[in-house]
Parts: C-alpha cells; structure tokens; sequence
C-alpha cells in the first residue's frame, strides 16, 4: 500500500510504503515521478492536515444519540464550529456514549478533491494526518514527529498537528505516559519542559500504518467516486489546483485571525466597562463609547490624587484584562496596589504573577480561597 501525507499549502509532501520507511518530495510531479518508478500498484491512501478540520467530543448517552439521528446529533457541534453546519462535512463515531466528531469545510473537501483526482493513483481514503500515530492506551498520549511534521494524539479519534507545540498543556490531566516517536532532541526537551516531569516518557520507534479498513473509517473524508483508469498527469493542472488550495488556505487563515483579533477587542473592551463599574459601582450608564471620557472626569475631580497609584493602576489594568482576571476589591497602601482576584484556578494567578514579574512589578501572591467554582486570590503588587 502507498501512503501520502499532503502538505499544508505548497510544503513538503511525504509518502510511504507499507515496506519502507517515510520520504519526501519537494513537490507534486517529484513525488509522482519518484513513487512510479517503485510502486507498481494502483491503490494509495492520503492524509491531510488535521488543521483543515475541526475535531469535538461530546457525551451522550445510547437512547438520546438513536432519538437524534445520524442528521440531527451534528447539531450537537452547532455553537462550536466556525462556520454554519449547511457549510460543513460533518463526520462522527459514537462509542461508550460518546461521540466524536470531525467538522471539515464543504469548499476545503471539494477542493481536496480535486487535488488529489490529479494523482495517478487510485485513494482509497482522505484521513487526518494525526492517526499517523499509533492509538494511545489509557491514561497515555502518543507523540510522533515525521520529519518536520509534528503530531500527537491522545485517543482513538483526537488528535492535533502540532505548530505549537505548547498546546500540549491542553492535553486531559487523566495523561500519565507520554510515548515519544522519534523526536529530535530539541522537541523531545521542549515536550518535558511543557509537559513536566511527573509523566512517565517513553521513547519507542514509529510502528508501520496500522488502519483496518480505510474506506469504513468514520473520519474519511474521501467523496465518492467511480474507479478510475491509472493514467498520466495534467501537470498544469495540478500546479493550478495547488495554487488555488494555498490561496484559499491563506484566506481562510487571515479570515481566522481577524475574528480572533476582533473577539479578543470586543472582550478587553467589556473587561475595560466591568473593571469600571467595580472600582465605581454606583455609576451604572457606563459603556465601552462613554468609558474614557468617564474616567477622565474622574481624574480631574481628583486633581490632588496621588500620580504614583493612577500610574499603577494605568500599567496593572490591561495586564488583568488581557488575562481575564477581574479585580473585587483594590487598595493602595505603603506605595503598592492590593488586589483581591477572581479567577478560574489556582494556577490562572500564579501565571499572572510571572507575568507580572516580566513586566518588571514586584509581586507577592497572597492567600487564595474557593468561591463556588472558582478562587480568590489576594496580590500585592508594587
């Protein structure tokens, strides 16, 4: 069997056979002409970037998943995906009361499409690329790294591409053991210092492709077509097809961060308006439009007010909004601010102490209590 691994954009292809180990090509007519003169057969199996797709996993229990159907458990996703879910390919695989999901934009599907009905091959499935690593057992994640693909995966149906490979400290605190499949030395410290030292590390040796039955798996994305006849390559056409992929990637990708950009100004706006009305609670008309001249009022009522404090409340204040942390009470005394904090967990204030620290602030974290779900932390910054 043939395995190909797309690229994302115009990167590197890799491929494999089920007798080899992985190789690349720096493009599609190298990996066509290198693939023909070794592999005789017809059939291969591709695997995209898990970054096309959205992955989810939801509990749900046996009668409710039958009461839903196969077309209306996708709406379960419906206020977590991106786009609408008209506009998706949603595949999933319900298992244990759970369902996991994989959403795919309808233009990135097609487009895929296309793509690989350039190849001489026949694709018997369009997977995503992070079940190139073996499936963990319990209490395990998998890491692998192919070259300059990074990959992990921490159950049968999730997975990520690791970009970033600080998204490992998003993984299920149930981890115990991490697998390592050949990484490098810098990745491998880079996972420990992340991850830290309380796993079990593992270094193993990348197993060959084990997936029963490509076409039935619940992930592939693959439309259905008629078997065709191997035959050569419109080169042109294939060039096109991966110029379109990459501007549409691109578009895509600058769409995502100018949403992204925009909820984080609409949230350090609203962050700006509830900080307002905490340290002033008896003015209620406050929005994000009247807010500065608001508070300039309340600079020149308090003329005679001490610069130092109003200097360290300007330098605090967006530090504590750009991490979400709101303040319930504020004081000043002895040339140092005193916070008490509402936030998520203990760990939410002890990164902002550090970050703090980085800003250059003196900082000394204080006793910290529970309030329902979450804790309030007392911090005396100067």
């Amino acid at each position: 069997m043939l395995y190909l691994c797309m690229p994302e954009g115009q990167g590197q292809w890799l491929w494999q056979l089920d007798d080899g180990a992985w190789q690349i090509a720096d493009s599609l007519e190298q990996l066509i002409q290198t693939i023909q003169a070794v592999y005789k057969a017809s059939d291969c199996v591709v695997f995209f970037p898990s970054q096309s797709a959205q992955f989810f996993t939801q509990l749900l229990p046996r009668t409710q998943y039958k009461q839903l159907g196969q077309q209306g458990v996708a709406y379960l996703i419906e206020e977590y995906t991106i786009d609408p879910i008209d506009h998706l390919a949603i595949f999933h695989d319900f298992h244990d009361d759970q369902v996991n999901f994989m959403a795919m934009s309808q233009v990135t599907r097609e487009t895929y499409q296309k793509s690989l009905a350039l190849l001489p091959w026949h694709v018997l499935a369009l997977l995503p690329d992070f079940l190139l690593v073996p499936a963990p057992e319990k209490e395990s994640c998998n890491i692998a790294q192919i070259f300059d693909r990074k990959l992990v995966r921490w159950s049968s149906y999730r997975g990520w591409c690791l970009d970033d490979v600080t998204l490992l400290a998003q993984l299920p605190m149930t981890v115990k053991i991490a697998n390592l499949y050949q990484l490098d030395d810098d990745l491998t410290a880079s996972v420990k210092a992340i991850m830290g030292d309380d796993l079990d590390y593992r270094v193993l040796a990348l197993d060959k492709i084990n997936i029963s039955r490509f076409k039935q798996h619940p992930f592939n994305a693959l439309l259905k077509t008629k078997r065709k006849q191997n035959s050569g390559v419109n080169y042109w056409k294939a060039c096109a097809a991966i110029l379109c992929l990459a501007v549409i990637a691109q578009v895509t990708y600058d769409a995502l961060q100018w949403w992204k950009y925009q909820t984080i100004a609409n949230q350090t706006a609203q962050l700006a308006v509830d900080q307002y009305k905490q340290w002033f609670p008896n003015e209620s008309r406050i929005n994000e439009q009247n807010l500065s001249s608001s508070f300039k009022s309340k600079l020149r009522m308090n003329a005679a007010a001490d610069r130092q404090v109003l200097q360290l409340i300007s330098r605090v204040g967006p530090i504590l909004q750009q991490a979400n942390i709101p303040a319930e009470r504020v004081t000043y005394q002895d040339n140092a601010l005193n916070l008490s904090l509402l936030a998520r967990n203990s760990d939410a204030l002890t990164q902002l102490t550090e970050q703090f620290k980085q800003q250059g602030f003196a900082v000394e974290l204080g006793a910290i209590r529970n309030q329902g779900s979450n804790v309030i932390g007392l911090m005396k910054v100067q």
